[in-house]
């Protein structure tokens, strides 16, 4: 690595000098560039995740936190990588320091590996690597979700249901006639939650459909089963509000 011009710490005092130029190994203008780059990437990796990603998180709070990471890690490598010391002492840090962040689907994780592997990357110095393998790797998850997307035109739907009945349940069965109903008019479905009470209950299915007429059919079975039924939909992919 090339040092740091010595003209220009000539004239500051030593301890000023240990103060901002502790090691002259550390390249500030490469430091600078691979900063914005990674600004760049980050900013792209969480316009790919807000896009393509189907986790139920809220993607547009959670991919903003993408270049604070990428920021973060690429200053902690370029520092660290300069002495063992340093490194060994991280090593230290980490084993105190625990993130208790409510991270509870793998798609999250593996965007934010995706950002870490980019930042130490960049911090290590190989930053043509770090460029063509995240757009490559962003090119082909795109392709492969699109070809997902094409092979299972289907539908995903959370269905909630609420009814009130006077006369009570037979609890016995009521799942079962349920789930009778309603997989005649959909192509897939899993009981998410139930809750039954003597005259009332709630129960959520996720359920997959490939058209509007599938819904208007098992709305329909339900109502005459059922009289009075509340019925809600959310579109799985709105949940997190984006």
């Amino acid at each position: 690595m090339e040092s740091v011009d010595p003209l220009l710490i000539a004239f500051l005092p030593k301890d000023i000098r240990s103060m901002f130029f502790p090691y002259a190994s550390i390249q500030l203008l490469a430091l600078l560039m691979n900063l914005l780059i990674g600004f760049v990437i980050a900013s792209l990796i969480g316009l790919h995740f807000r896009k393509y990603a189907s986790a139920f998180c809220n993607r547009q709070d959670f991919s903003r936190l993408f270049p604070l990471l990428v920021l973060s890690v690429i200053l902690i490598i370029t520092v660290v990588k300069a002495s063992l010391a340093l490194a060994l002492g991280l090593v230290g840090a980490l084993s105190i320091v625990r993130f208790r962040t409510p991270i509870k689907e793998p798609e999250e994780l593996l965007y934010l590996f995706l950002n870490i592997a980019v930042a130490v990357a960049l911090g290590a110095g190989q930053t043509l690597a770090a460029i063509l393998a995240c757009i490559v790797t962003l090119i082909l998850v795109t392709l492969v979700k699109k070809r997902d997307d094409n092979s299972t035109p289907e539908s995903g739907l959370f269905l909630s249901l609420n009814h009130i009945c006077e006369d009570g349940y037979q609890v016995a069965t009521l799942v079962t006639k349920l789930k009778s109903i309603l997989q005649q008019h959909v192509d897939r479905i899993e009981l998410r939650r139930i809750d039954v009470s003597n005259t009332q209950f709630d129960a959520t299915f996720f359920v997959a459909v490939s058209n509007e007429q599938q819904i208007d059919q098992f709305i329909s079975a339900l109502n005459e089963e059922f009289s009075g039924i509340n019925v809600s939909l959310l579109e799985q992919h709105n949940i997190a509000g984006v």
